[in-house]
């Protein structure tokens, strides 16, 4: 969910779960309160899983994008919660940009800074986004990260992924963490061709990620079907040992360019072929009008549930937040027992 209005301006709502998913609490709104211009868009929450620049294993963290009410500014701000979301505290801001204008034309001067994602590596924390302030270069839009040691300080923007060529632009990066055998996934999206497809990139260590203009690999399932458009990735270890990898966007497209509501999963760590599989929440897909599941995440509860999160067109025309619990026998199809 973007944000919420309250009297101190916008907010990001934060939402909790105390019983494995199956209901959900508003527990706190979390105001700009170091800037004072309302934290307005692509909210992301993270767990400390360590302890880490002062701030015990168990932290949450929040990071958004920080937007005044005329658009002229974008700032990528980080908050902390150290009673399992109920109370924030503003930490540190990761980086400004300029205003918060969508322009995906070679011709394009925008210079904003949008949609950070967290994880840890080597001892850091990392915190990935989208950057358009490199058109100098011929790059649209770049991915790239700042990481740091302490939650003050920040390393230089390093960039990740960026193509020369006034015309595809990544965005949206979503990392999986460090899976167990040392490696990271992350999945994004590349604005340019008409169907937005999803990418998945490997690193060895979350910090290098290849060659900039090395955009991984598109996504495509055994059976043909690719993904389009703000990706999600979520992972678990199966019962069996291996890592199952779970991938959501905006929408599914079929071979033969049919719209579906699917998600792609991968029952060994991107190492064995991707299969489609059935959302549980029926919804609209549609590539170029307005649709359900602009932003959705799926992934695995502690007692072994599905949870899906997403979007839903309403009957005025907006949007309102759907979420699924599965267990069996939807779930069974992704198991590899």
């Amino acid at each position: 969910m973007n944000f919420d209005e309250v009297p101190e301006g916008r907010a990001f709502p934060v939402w909790r779960s105390t019983d494995d998913g199956r209901s959900w609490d508003l527990i706190a709104r979390v105001v700009d309160s170091h800037l004072l211009i309302g934290n307005r868009y692509q909210p992301t929450l993270y767990e400390l899983p360590v302890d880490f620049g002062g701030s015990p294993r168990g932290t949450l963290l929040l990071a958004g994008n920080a937007i005044p009410d005329d658009m002229s500014e974008t700032h990528i701000v980080l908050y902390a919660s150290q009673d399992q979301g109920a109370s924030w505290q503003f930490v540190t801001e990761v980086d400004a940009g300029g205003p918060a204008i969508y322009d995906s034309a070679a011709t394009a001067t925008t210079t904003a800074v949008w949609e950070p994602n967290l994880y840890m590596a080597q001892g850091r924390l990392v915190c990935a986004y989208a950057d358009e302030r490199l058109k100098g270069h011929g790059m649209l839009q770049v991915l790239c990260h700042r990481s740091t040691a302490d939650l003050i300080g920040w390393s230089e923007p390093v960039i990740d992924f960026g193509v020369p060529d006034l015309y595809r632009r990544p965005g949206m990066f979503v990392s999986t963490g460090e899976l167990p055998d040392g490696t990271f996934r992350a999945v994004f999206e590349v604005v340019g061709p008409r169907t937005v497809p999803i990418h998945i990139a490997s690193s060895s260590d979350g910090l290098h990620w290849g060659d900039v203009d090395d955009l991984g690999q598109q996504l495509v399932s055994e059976t043909g079907t690719t993904l389009s458009g703000s990706p999600n990735i979520a992972w678990r270890v199966s019962p069996l040992g291996r890592v199952q990898l779970l991938v959501t966007a905006r929408l599914s497209i079929e071979a033969d360019g049919t719209p579906s509501n699917v998600a792609l999963y991968n029952a060994d760590g991107g190492a064995a072929a991707w299969r489609s599989v059935p959302l549980p929440i029926p919804a609209s897909r549609d590539l170029d009008l307005e649709n359900s599941g602009y932003s959705q995440s799926l992934t695995w509860t502690k007692q072994g549930a599905l949870l899906q999160a997403t979007s839903i067109v309403n009957a005025v025309g907006s949007h309102d937040i759907v979420t699924a619990r599965v267990v069996a026998p939807w779930a069974e199809r992704i198991d590899d027992v």
